[in-house]
């Protein structure tokens, strides 16, 4: 991208999709939610959708912790430690950082990438 161009950020945003959708980098967990689940990320208490999901590190008990992708939506106030308030992001977040909307259909995350525009910030 080499300039705030609307037509490049939009571009961008779904050459970044597209990769997070390509295929499956590792096993999809089969006790995590499903793609495309709108989330509450609780330490940037930002709304997102899951767009992977994979196993990270392991707890006391020897059980492996849930890892999701989220691509988050832009909100009016700013996160700590990034300028631009009005942004789309992707973070990686643990199972217990996040609050799944289960009861919302899940959304189709290729339509959403067809229609998206604006800011990424990776």
């Amino acid at each position: 991208m080499k300039d705030n161009n609307p037509d490049d950020i939009k571009e961008t945003l779904q050459e970044v999709l597209e990769g997070v959708l390509s295929g499956p980098l590792g096993i999809y967990p089969k006790e995590a939610v499903p793609v495309g689940t709108w989330v509450r990320a609780i330490r940037f208490n930002k709304l997102g959708i899951v767009t992977d999901a994979f196993y990270g590190d392991v707890d006391k008990n020897g059980t492996k912790i849930i890892i999701y992708t989220i691509f988050m939506f832009p909100t009016k106030e700013p996160i700590v430690g990034i300028k631009e308030p009005e942004s789309f992001f992707i973070s990686n977040e643990y199972e217990y950082e996040v609050i799944a909307y289960l009861m919302m259909k899940p959304v189709n995350i290729r339509e959403l990438a067809k229609n998206l525009g604006g800011n990424v910030l990776i």
